[in-house]
This record gives C-alpha cells, sequence and structure tokens, in this order.
C-alpha cells in the first residue's frame, strides 16, 4: 500500500485505520422501519450514533453482529458500511423515476434506492452473476423493495430499448479498501488493468443507457486511479457525460489529478476519495455525470 502513500491525504491516520475493523453501521429501511426507529434501536443495541452527514445511518459502537437482530430480519435496516451509503446519496433517485443499478448484487444500494424513492418508481438491479442473484433476491424480499424488477445480463449487453433517468454503476472492483485491512497490499498490476478496462466499457454502456439529461453516479471500493480517476477521465473524452460536483460533506479527500507520470485534469477535484480514517469506515470513490 505504500506506493499509495502520495494519495492519502494523512498516511499514519490511515495505517492506524486500516488495523482496525471497521465500526458496525446499519442503514433504515424507510419501506419497513417501523414508528420509533431511533428509540427502538437504542434499546436493542448500548451504543448508537447517528451519522455526521447521512440521516439513514447509525452507527453501533462496539456491535459485532447486528444482523442477527429481529429488526434486522424484518427489514427494517440494512447492515452497510457508512461510506457504502455515499453513491446512492450523490445519485439522489427521485420518485416516479426509472432507475438502472448495473451490478447491484448482494443489494445493498439497490434496497437504499427503492427505501430512499418509497418504492415509489421503477428500479432495474442487474447483476452478471446468477450465483450472486441469489442474495440480491432475499434482500429484496427482506427489505419489501417491491419497486425492483431484477435481470441478469453481463452489464455491457443490458438492451437499449429502455433509457433510464438515473444509472449507478458500482463497478467490479479490486477492492484494495478491503485488502488494506487484511494484508495491507495493494493489488496485482495485471488485475487492475483488465478491471480498468471492464469499468470503461460498463461506463459508455450505461451512457447508452441513460436518458439526455440523466445523472450517472461511478463508484468502486478501491484505491487505485486505474480504476477510478483513469475511468472518468476516459468517459469524460469518450461519451458525452459530463461531471458534477458532489454536493455532500462527509469528511472526504478530493479525487486526484496525477499519479505516477499520469494526467488525470483539473476535474478530478468534482470526485470524491473515502478513506478509513475519515469515519472509521471503507475506502469508496464516487463519482457523478451528467448526460
Amino acid at each position: 500500500m505504500k506506493q499509495y502513500k502520495p494519495l492519502i491525504d494523512d498516511w499514519q491516520a490511515f495505517k492506524h485505520a486500516c488495523k482496525r475493523p471497521a465500526l458496525s453501521t446499519v442503514r433504515k429501511n424507510s419501506i419497513r422501519a417501523g414508528k420509533n426507529f431511533e428509540e427502538r434501536l437504542k434499546e436493542r443495541f448500548d451504543e448508537v450514533e447517528q451519522s455526521g452527514w447521512n440521516s439513514e445511518v447509525f452507527r453501533l459502537n462496539g456491535e459485532k453482529t447486528p444482523g442477527k437482530s429481529m429488526m434486522h430480519w424484518l427489514g427494517e435496516y440494512y447492515v452497510q458500511e457508512e461510506s457504502a451509503s455515499l453513491p446512492v446519496q450523490a445519485l439522489n433517485p427521485e420518485k416516479d423515476e426509472r432507475i438502472l443499478d448495473m451490478c447491484a448484487a448482494p443489494g445493498g444500494k439497490t434496497t437504499q434506492i427503492a427505501s430512499k424513492i418509497e418504492n415509489n418508481g421503477e428500479i432495474a438491479a442487474n447483476d452478471k452473476s446468477s450465483q450472486r442473484l441469489k442474495s440480491l433476491h432475499a434482500n429484496i424480499y427482506r427489505t419489501g423493495s417491491a419497486s425492483v424488477s431484477v435481470t441478469n445480463y453481463d452489464g455491457r449487453r443490458i438492451p437499449e430499448d429502455r433509457k433510464y433517468d438515473r444509472i449507478l454503476l458500482d463497478a467490479p472492483c479490486t477492492g484494495e479498501g478491503d485488502r488494506a485491512r487484511r494484508k495491507f497490499e495493494p493489488a496485482d498490476q495485471y488485475e487492475k488493468e483488465d478491471l480498468s478496462k471492464l469499468q470503461k466499457q460498463l461506463g459508455e454502456k450505461a451512457e447508452t443507457l441513460l436518458k439526455e439529461g440523466g445523472k450517472m453516479v461511478y463508484s468502486t471500493c478501491t484505491i487505485n486511479p486505474q480504476e477510478n480517476e483513469e475511468v472518468v477521465e476516459y468517459l469524460l473524452e469518450n461519451t458525452g457525460l459530463q461531471l458534477e460536483k458532489i454536493e455532500m460533506n462527509p469528511d472526504h479527500k478530493k479525487g486526484v489529478k496525477s499519479f505516477e507520470g499520469n494526467q488525470y485534469g483539473q476535474e478530478m477535484n468534482k470526485t470524491v476519495r473515502i478513506y478509513p480514517h475519515h469515519f472509521e469506515s471503507g475506502v469508496i470513490y464516487v463519482a457523478k455525470f451528467r448526460k
């Protein structure tokens, strides 16, 4: 990971945060959450703290098994890293829209979209892996996300007969955020190159599926710029997409303009990088586009 030191705002804080487990956090599901949700959450768990930037997310300090409670099984909340809620917050879906989640399984962000629009809209949740669709279906059912339909396409082959108001491309990636906590090693260069190519292809496809004026969010849970800023720069140069600034204020670092001799441009400061030391959560990179 040391090669990424120039990308990280506080290297020592980053290293120390990677040695600690991420905080347990849950996201309120507005579809199923009953009355007095927060009060009942505090009765069930000892230390509950609401996120400072996403009112739907609650930190359960010291809790290790939030997935075993009845509130979870009833779909009142979804166990999700605080940082992982950022892409849908940036997408900002609205009621009565047609929305596509291109790489949806296991469904954390799909069900977050359904919760935000309170099932008033149309959500297509796609995933290439038929095996991973099992968890996607299970989470849709548990959370009561009736506005969601599921498809099983390679994201690059999704039919173009329907256009979408908003698209989430939470792309397959090398997952260096998780690697940082497990063994503090970067991904293999060949893996980064292969996935960067796939991410660019998925981004190009997303642009063809997006309505004029529509919004798209691209996100990964990895650190290297090949899968982040390089993909964004490629899409700016090769599609009709334009970057928009992400208007929210969790602690973060702006996207990088250059790394190891590669230039990505001034607009990368409109994108967001989240590291574990920012609020004891996972790595996430987020960029927002408009067609």
